[in-house]
C-alpha cells in the first residue's frame, strides 16, 4: 500500500511539474520583453520631453516676435493696431518656418501653417480682449514676466500657455498683454501615434521573445534531454553502453555529460567486479568446499572407525578450510583496495620510513636470504598512499620473490625519484615467467605454474590486490622477467610536492 501511495504521489507531482524547457522559455521571454520595455520606455520619454521642449521653443519664439512688433507702438493697444501689425508683416514660428504669408487673392491670416495649434490672444492694459486668431476654453491671468504654463484641460488634452506684458519701445509703458496658446493638437496626436506604434511593436517584441527563448531553451537543455534519456535507459537496462555524446562543448554541461559518463563507467566497473568476485569466490571455493564434503562422507560411511583415515581426513579438512579463510580474507581485501580514492585519498606517507622498516622485517623473519636495499632518494619523499596500504604491497612483493627464488636466495630491493614519480623495484633470481605470464600474472586467481603454486599456499589474488592498490593512488605496477633467470616487480607512485605537504599541514 505504501509504494503504490508513493508511486501515485510521484505520478501527481509528474502532472503538476512545469517543464525546465516552458520555465526558461517563460524567463528568456520575460527578460527580453522587460529590456525592450525599459528600452523603449527611456526612448519614449526622451521624444516625448525633445518634443514638448520643441513646442514651449516654438510658443517662445511666437512671444518674442509678437513683442517685439508690438512694442514699436507708442499708445495702448488697441484692435485696429493689433490686425493693422499683424496683416503688415510676417510672423515667423523659426526663422526657418514662416508662419504668416501672404497671398494675391488671400488676406493672410496669422500661424496659418500651423492652423488650429497655436492660438494668439491681445489683450489691452485692462485685460480686455482685442484679438485672437481662434476661440480656445482657456483662461487669461496677466503676468509681470513672460512665463510657460502647462494648461491639463486644453481641447485636445494638456495645453500651453504663454503670457507676457507688451512694452512700448519709444516710452517704455505697458501698452498690453500677449497669450500665445499652442493646443498640442499636432504633439497629441504624433504623442498617440508613436504610443501605438510602441504598443505593437511590444506584442510583436513579446511574441518574438517567447519564441527567442523557447529555441534558447531548447538548444540549452539539449544536453539535459539527452542526459534523461541515457538515464531513463541505464534504469532498464544497467549493462547498458549508452552514453553521452559531448561533442565540443567546453562548458558546464559539457562537464555535467563528462562528469555523468564517468559515473556510469565507475558504476559498471563495480558491476562487473562484483560479478566477477561472486564468480571468482565461487569457483575457488568448489574445490576446498567438494575435499571437505568428500572426507565427511568417508567419514560418515566407515572412516571414523579408522583411525588413520579419521586422522588423515580431518588434517585435510582444516587445511583445506584454512585455505578458505585465506581466501576469503583476500578477497576482502580486495574489495577493500577498489575503494581507496573513496576512503584513502588524503594520506600522506614517508616512503624511505616504509621502505627501510619492510626491509628490515623480512631480513630478521628470512635470515636464509641475502637482502640488498639500494636507497638513491636524497631526502625523504611522501606520496599519496595510506600507510598500511604501501606496507601491504611490499609484503606481496617480497613475499613472491621469496616464495619463487631457487637456488640463488637473494632479493634486491630499490628506491629512487623518476620525474615527478618515484619507483620502486624488487628483483628475485628464481623461476621466472614468459612474457604473457607478466601480463596475466595480475589477473585474479591467476596461476604460473597452478600445482607448484597451491604448494606454496598461494590463492593467486596477491599481484590483484596489490595492482588495485596502486592504481586506486594513481600509480603504475608491471613486471618484467626472463624464465628460469628471475623477475624484477616496478612500482611507480605519484610523489608530493613541497607545497602540497604544507598546504596539507595547514588544512
Amino acid at each position: 500500500m505504501k509504494q503504490q501511495a508513493a508511486i501515485d504521489t510521484t505520478a501527481v507531482n509528474q502532472q503538476k511539474r512545469i517543464s525546465l524547457r516552458w520555465k526558461w522559455t517563460i524567463g528568456a521571454a520575460i527578460a527580453l520583453f522587460l529590456t525592450y520595455t525599459i528600452f523603449s520606455t527611456i526612448l519614449f520619454i526622451t521624444f516625448q520631453q525633445i518634443m514638448i521642449g520643441n513646442e514651449q521653443q516654438a510658443v517662445r519664439n511666437v512671444v518674442f516676435n509678437l513683442t517685439e512688433r508690438f512694442g514699436q507702438h507708442f499708445y495702448e493697444l488697441t484692435e485696429e493696431d493689433v490686425e493693422e501689425t499683424l496683416d503688415q508683416q510676417e510672423l515667423y514660428l523659426t526663422p526657418e518656418m514662416p508662419i504668416m504669408e501672404e497671398t494675391q487673392n488671400q488676406r493672410s491670416t496669422p500661424l496659418r501653417a500651423s492652423q488650429g495649434s497655436i492660438v494668439i490672444r491681445v489683450f489691452s492694459p485692462d485685460e480686455e480682449l482685442l484679438y485672437e486668431t481662434n476661440s480656445v476654453d482657456i483662461g487669461f491671468e496677466p503676468l509681470e514676466t513672460l512665463q510657460i504654463q502647462t494648461i491639463p484641460e486644453g481641447p485636445h488634452g494638456e495645453a500651453l500657455s504663454a503670457v507676457t506684458p507688451v512694452y512700448s519701445f519709444l516710452n517704455n509703458d505697458r501698452i498690453g498683454y500677449v497669450q500665445v496658446i499652442n493646443t498640442l493638437s499636432s504633439y497629441h496626436q504624433l504623442f498617440r501615434s508613436v504610443l501605438g506604434a510602441i504598443l505593437l511593436t511590444g506584442i510583436i517584441a513579446l511574441l518574438f521573445s517567447g519564441v527567442i527563448g523557447y529555441i534558447i531553451a531548447i538548444s540549452f537543455l539539449q544536453p539535459i534531454r539527452r542526459l534523461t534519456e541515457a538515464m531513463h535507459i541505464i534504469e532498464k537496462d544497467p549493462e547498458s553502453e549508452e552514453r553521452i555524446d559531448v561533442g565540443d562543448g567546453n562548458d558546464e554541461l559539457t562537464e555535467l555529460a563528462n562528469a555523468y559518463n564517468a559515473m556510469l563507467d565507475r558504476m559498471q566497473r563495480n558491476i562487473e567486479h562484483q560479478k566477477q568476485f561472486v564468480e571468482d569466490v565461487s569457483h575457488e571455493l568448489r574445490t576446498p568446499v567438494a575435499v571437505v564434503e568428500g572426507h565427511m562422507k568417508l567419514l560418515n560411511r566407515w572412516g571414523k572407525d579408522d583411525p588413520v583415515v579419521l586422522e588423515e581426513s580431518l588434517d585435510a579438512s582444516l587445511q583445506e578450510i584454512g585455505r578458505m579463510k585465506s581466501l576469503v580474507q583476500e578477497m576482502l581485501d580486495l574489495s577493500r583496495a577498489e575503494q581507496v580514492e573513496i576512503h584513502y585519498k588524503n594520506e600522506r606517507t614517508p616512503i624511505r620510513e616504509i621502505i627501510n622498516q619492510t626491509f628490515n622485517n623480512f631480513k630478521l623473519v628470512h635470515p636464509d636470504f641475502y637482502f640488498i636495499l639500494d636507497d638513491d632518494l636524497e631526502k625523504e619523499v611522501h606520496v599519496n598512499i595510506y600507510r598500511n596500504h604501501l606496507e601491504q604491497i611490499l609484503i606481496i612483493l617480497l613475499d613472491n620473490a621469496v616464495k619463487y627464488s631457487t637456488d640463488r636466495h637473494e632479493v634486491h630491493l630499490s628506491v629512487s625519484e623518476h620525474g615527478r614519480n618515484v619507483q620502486i623495484a624488487i628483483q628475485d633470481y628464481g623461476e621466472g615467467m614468459t612474457q604473457e605470464d607478466t601480463v596475466k600474472i595480475f589477473n585474479r586467481f591467476y596461476r604460473v605454474d597452478k600445482a607448484r603454486s597451491r604448494h606454496k599456499g598461494g590463492n593467486g589474488l596477491g599481484l590483484s590486490i596489490a595492482k588495485q592498490l596502486i592504481e586506486g593512488y594513481h600509480g603504475k605496477i608491471w613486471a618484467e622477467s626472463v624464465l628460469e633467470h628471475g623477475s624484477i616487480f616496478r612500482i611507480e607512485l605519484p610523489k608530493l610536492e613541497d607545497k602540497q605537504l604544507d598546504s596539507d599541514q595547514e588544512k
